[in-house]
């Protein structure tokens, strides 16, 4: 039993001998106030990565990619179409001038009277009989569709992209009541929402809507929910012409402005154009010598 004892004093006292000749300085820290070692050690998270070991941050992968000659068959300036010549005009909005692309000649009886863009380079125009034609935005030339307009009546025309987020777009109608969706390849109707009058339509890439009320009291544009809840936005327009005095009308949207193309009642009276910046109109031009009765920009114009 005492040599058991002699051991165990013997194992204490040389533990405490080591603790007590152990320097104060080591290779990982630095003595604080206390006695005890403070760690200096720099932690992992903020040690300095060499710069050829550092990861690159990946480019997000786009799952709907566009085409690759997306918009290059299309002007990102307004299209209009005349009834009074068949001629299909580019406007530019910075230059306030029209240029004339050619005649159309997809209808000899009847007379174009609406029209929209899409973004593939093809532009379809309603005639006064309520037909749809595509035209070919850079030989001008026609194809009849398959579009019925059973019950719907005569409509304003307009493509929107389905949100700000993709380059897909859509073709949407609007007659004296209602907003509706188009398959163009199956021209079958999908009703959105509805309107209180007739109207034109427009739209952005940046999957907006728009709505030209000219025969509210007062005149407005108006922006449309996509998902069928209605006007959600309303510019109302004091001062625009009376309903009683408007012969035809147009209506585009382009980088954030509005462009409105109105001929009124008169003899040598032709369209004047208005420009809507915010909540402000201004006419622009007036009298452009021809009568406007369709406009169609595509998404890939500025929004």
């Amino acid at each position: 039993m005492l040599l058991l004892l002699i051991a165990c004093a013997h194992d204490f006292g040389l533990e405490s001998m080591q603790d007590a000749t152990a320097s104060p300085w080591d290779d990982t820290g630095v003595v604080n106030d206390t006695g005890e070692t403070a760690d200096t050690a720099v932690p992992e998270d903020e040690q300095e990565v060499p710069d050829d070991e550092v990861p690159e941050e990946e480019e997000p992968v786009d799952e709907d990619p566009p085409p690759a000659d997306d918009c290059e068959g299309t002007s990102d300036l307004i299209y209009v179409v005349s009834r009074s010549d068949d001629g299909l005009y580019l406007f530019d909005p910075d230059s306030l001038s029209f240029e004339r692309l050619g005649t159309l000649e997809c209808d000899w009886i009847s007379s174009p009277s609406s029209m929209a863009v899409a973004r593939d380079g093809v532009g379809y125009v309603r005639y006064s009989d309520n037909s749809i034609y595509e035209v070919d935005l850079e030989t001008m030339a026609c194809t009849s569709t398959s579009y019925s307009t059973g019950s719907f009546g005569s409509f304003g025309m307009g493509f929107a992209s389905d949100d700000a987020d993709t380059w897909r777009d859509q073709l949407y109608l609007a007659n004296d009541q209602q907003v509706a969706s188009v398959n163009t390849s199956t021209w079958q109707r999908k009703v959105l929402t509805t309107l209180p009058s007739q109207s034109e339509l427009t739209g952005n890439g940046k999957g907006e809507l728009w709505a030209f009320l000219p025969l509210e009291s007062p005149a407005q544009v108006a922006r449309i929910d996509l998902g069928g809840s209605g006007i959600v936005e309303r510019v109302r327009l004091p001062g625009f012409p009376s309903p009683y005095d408007i012969d035809a009308f147009a209506f585009a949207n382009w980088d954030g402005a509005f462009y409105l193309f109105v001929s009124e009642y008169g003899m040598g009276k032709s369209t004047d154009v208005y420009e809507v910046q915010g909540s402000t109109m201004t006419k622009v031009m007036s009298n452009v010598g021809f009568d406007v009765v369709g406009a169609g920009v595509s998404t890939c114009a500025p929004s």
